[in-house]
């Protein structure tokens, strides 16, 4: 069995005949690497900030302008990359963006040796480059994956932003105690390097032949029977208006969506930039230790992210309503969160600290079946453009909940208000989407 083949097991078996196109297995699993790669380059900087914070003598705001600089660049081609990957395909948008961010990777250690003001310009520009990365995919898996394998296939792209956290935190570490931390800089930008070498030759933005949910069969198909209409440049055929502002702005599920997008990235970037800090500092662990405690709630995510999707998929082939569906899923992940963050407030104990956080990151996972493909569903031939405006906004409430997290410490002296504002932030989202979430066909 190959590696491609290993991860289409892990997808449902309920597609239609012909839903598995050749080269698709590929494309996914291409994908998936590539969500390792960013996160790895993405996060090793929560673990490398500690050494180069002691190094430079940087204060908690800093560390936090540091951090965030990279999601002020990451909101930035969010909806050029969804609109350029719908409009021509997604392959050289991903491709390009692995390749600059690999190259902003690699310059990081000359550009903090340069001040300040130049490594928050390298990370400025790492985020620039990373943020074509969800949009492109989305509208990859668009054309390439059938509807009923794509909430598989989401949660096991999505397992690489718990894999590529697990592996920066582990070899982070390792990386700076035997050699430094200039060094894992240098290593992590090789790996995309590599996968833009092998990406550029060999993939495709559309199928060579037309995909066969593009049957009028299929695009009579309801929601309600647990499939999505076509997905193919059939903006004519479909009679459903394209996405605009203005129609974005008038649609529920749209707003569901964004809102709730908005708050599980705030408490998620929270917990992957601030964790190892917080029981470093605060709890007393030593780096190499806060590095493996940050470790157990993204191993959790690795795999519940691939089971939630494959959940979602299989709920709705049995027959379960899909809207009943993404609210039960959505509204677990916030609970999870809210509860865990109150909790965590409430004890001293390092252990109980990073199991609370793990448990609330075995239930954020649900929101594959919530949120996190809901695109696909209202929006499936723009789901690109539409996941970069979500993601647009997304970026910001991340870059705001580093920066603020940041500035709550330096004003009140704790943690407590930071957790506190994160279980606020999640109640709201759980309002919200169970109210005004959709699932019907609203967009070409």
């Amino acid at each position: 069995m190959t590696v491609c083949d290993f991860f289409w097991a892990l997808m449902p078996k309920n597609a239609p005949v012909g839903a598995s196109l050749t080269g698709s297995r590929w494309l996914v699993f291409m994908t998936v690497l590539a969500v390792y790669i960013c996160m790895i380059d993405r996060i090793a900087i929560s673990i490398a900030i500690i050494p180069m914070a002691e190094d430079n003598g940087w204060s908690a705001t800093v560390q936090g302008a540091v951090m965030s600089a990279f999601f002020l660049g990451y909101v930035t081609l969010q909806i050029p990359a969804g609109y350029l990957s719908d409009r021509f395909g997604g392959k050289w948008v991903l491709g390009l963006g692995v390749l600059f961010w690999s190259l902003f990777t690699l310059l990081t250690p000359a550009s903090a040796a340069l001040g300040i003001t130049m490594l928050l310009a390298c990370r400025f520009l790492m985020g620039v480059a990373e943020a074509v990365t969800w949009p492109s995919i989305y509208s990859l898996y668009s054309r390439w994956v059938h509807p009923d394998r794509r909430a598989s296939a989401v949660g096991l792209m999505n397992s690489g932003i718990s894999g590529g956290s697990v592996i920066a935190l582990i070899c982070t570490p390792w990386l700076i105690s035997v050699w430094s931390w200039q060094g894992a800089f240098y290593l992590y930008g090789l790996l995309g390097i590599l996968w833009f070498v092998v990406w550029a030759p060999l993939a495709r933005s559309r199928p060579p032949n037309k995909t066969d949910w593009n049957t009028p069969g299929a695009m009579l198909a309801t929601v309600e029977e647990g499939s999505l209409t076509d997905q193919n440049d059939v903006s004519a055929q479909s009679g459903y208006p394209r996405l605009t502002a203005r129609g974005m702005l008038r649609s529920r599920a749209v707003w569901a969506i964004a809102i709730a997008h908005i708050c599980i990235n705030w408490s998620l970037y929270l917990v992957l930039s601030w964790f190892p800090t917080f029981v470093n500092r605060e709890l007393g662990a030593d780096l190499q230790l806060a590095g493996f405690l940050a470790l157990a709630p993204v191993i959790v995510s690795l795999v519940m992210a691939p089971l939630a999707g494959r959940t979602f998929d299989r709920l709705v082939a049995n027959g379960r309503n899909r809207l009943t569906v993404r609210r039960a899923m959505q509204s677990l992940a916030f609970v999870g969160i809210t509860a865990a963050m109150m909790a965590i407030t409430l004890t001293d104990s390092l252990i109980l600290s990073a199991t609370v956080i793990t448990l609330s990151n075995a239930l954020t996972a649900f929101s594959i079946g919530g949120f996190a493909t809901n695109h696909l569903d209202i929006a499936p031939n723009q789901s690109g453009l539409l996941m970069g405006v979500t993601n647009t906004l997304a970026a910001v409430s991340s870059s705001a909940s580093v920066f603020v997290s940041g500035w709550i410490q330096d004003v009140s002296g704790g943690w407590d208000a930071v957790f506190l504002t994160a279980a606020g932030v999640s109640i709201f989202g759980a309002v919200i989407y169970a109210s005004l979430a959709g699932v019907e066909r609203e967009f070409d």
